[in-house]
């Protein structure tokens, strides 16, 4: 009986437990921001730890309002190349071309994850122009920087375009602060219709109605109850079989014990 009743906990964990990683080998850091944004949504998550990283987990049914959600408040984060792993040392000779455009590439990403971590930026990129030297009697070309950052529809970024400029003209050597063009753009809101408002029914048995959105969970139920019944009902057979078998045993040396003594008794002394 213990054993059954272990059978049918573990059974109805695993019913509970439905849940699906929704992104893996995260740091604890991207987890915890993930983890904030699905719960202040209302969406039920968890994080679970995998070693040295870490995954968020949902349930199935709330997979795609979930991702709809993170995608719309930029997560997960794109990674972006550091300077220092940009120009890392190798056995390569480089071109002065290759260099300065690794160069300038690094400087823009390094300026758009530092964008990045403003509040409500979605997604943030920066494209800089830096001209070559001008050589004798040509005129100079002055740098240039395109700013482009998408951001929560609730956040207004305007009050801050001035201070953006200002940030990336002082992050870039030889940039005008008036060179810096700033765009915003607001993340268009997620519409996401919820399982929960489907109101069709479905005939599961005949008599039986339930929501369609519910059809699903309730035949998870019967599965598991009726897994749990026939493992129980193998275990009342098997006890049935073992005690019925131990009462013939029994009642077979009692028999013979009780031949024994009548012969014994019979005996002419």
């Amino acid at each position: 009986m213990r054993n059954g009743l272990l059978v049918l906990c573990a059974c109805l964990l695993l019913l509970g437990g439905c849940k699906a990683d929704l992104y893996s080998n995260l740091t604890e850091v991207e987890a915890n921001q993930m983890l904030a944004a699905l719960m202040t949504s209302g969406i039920p998550a968890e994080k679970a730890n995998m070693g040295e990283t870490f995954s968020v987990r949902v349930e199935e049914g709330d997979m795609v309002r979930a991702i709809a959600t993170l995608n719309a408040k930029g997560y997960p984060r794109s990674t972006r190349d550091s300077i220092g792993s940009i120009f890392q040392k190798s056995g390569i000779i480089s071109s002065p071309f290759e260099e300065r455009v690794r160069y300038i590439y690094a400087l823009g990403e390094d300026v758009a994850q530092t964008l990045s971590e403003i509040d409500g930026v979605v997604a943030a990129r920066v494209h800089v122009v830096l001209p070559d030297q001008p050589q004798l009697g040509q005129p100079v070309k002055p740098s240039s920087a395109a700013v482009f950052i998408k951001h929560e529809p609730t956040v207004d970024l305007e009050f801050f375009v001035p201070q953006i400029r200002r940030l990336v003209s002082s992050s870039i050597e030889g940039l005008d602060y008036s060179a810096v063009a700033v765009i915003l753009t607001e993340a268009l809101p997620t519409e996401i219709e919820s399982p929960a408002l489907d109101q069709s029914v479905a005939e599961v048995m005949p008599g039986l109605r339930v929501m369609q959105a519910d059809a699903v969970y309730f035949w998870r139920l019967v599965y598991v109850v009726g897994a749990v019944v026939g493992i129980l009902f193998l275990l009342v057979l098997i006890t049935g079989f073992g005690y019925l078998s131990q009462r013939r045993r029994n009642g077979s040396r009692g028999a013979a014990r009780t031949i024994e003594v009548a012969d014994t008794v019979l005996e002419p002394s």
